[in-house]
């Protein structure tokens, strides 16, 4: 089985989602041990699900991103969306909880945020056109 990419992803994309997957994973199972302070600020429980989420949100971008055709593109666009949910909700949590101290972190996440929501207008495209070719595909695989 080989992995393939589409063409119009950005490294940079796959590389941010991999590493919010991979570091966020591991701050929600040692939370006490890998969460940031300002997290720590807002409580086991919420911080664990803040972190959960996004995981999650990153976990199912990733998994459009290495699916082919239109619903790749299409949970792809889910996993965004829900990932610049996740991210703006941490985002604003922490800003709000910590106030100065937690800029940083917070306008990192805001940051994710936009970028998520770029990405998935930029998928509606995408989807478009990847819909034309396949079905064009299909009509030129019926002609005899």
């Amino acid at each position: 089985m080989v992995i393939s990419i589409r063409r119009s992803r950005s490294p940079f994309q796959i590389g941010i989602c991999l590493a919010l997957f991979a570091l966020y994973l591991l701050s929600t199972i040692f939370f006490d041990a890998m969460a940031t302070s300002s997290a720590r600020e807002l409580g086991p429980a919420l911080g664990r699900v803040l972190y959960g989420g996004t995981t999650l949100a990153a976990g199912v971008t990733l998994a459009g991103v290495f699916t082919r055709s239109v619903p790749g593109i299409l949970v792809e666009r889910i996993g965004l969306v829900s990932l610049a949910c996740w991210t703006l909700g941490s985002g604003v949590a922490v800003l709000a909880n910590s106030g100065v101290r937690g800029a940083q972190f917070g306008g990192f996440m805001i940051a994710v945020t936009i970028m998520s929501l770029t990405r998935a207008f930029q998928t509606t495209r995408e989807a478009r056109d990847v819909s034309v070719i396949e079905s064009a595909k299909a009509k030129l695989e019926e002609t005899p």
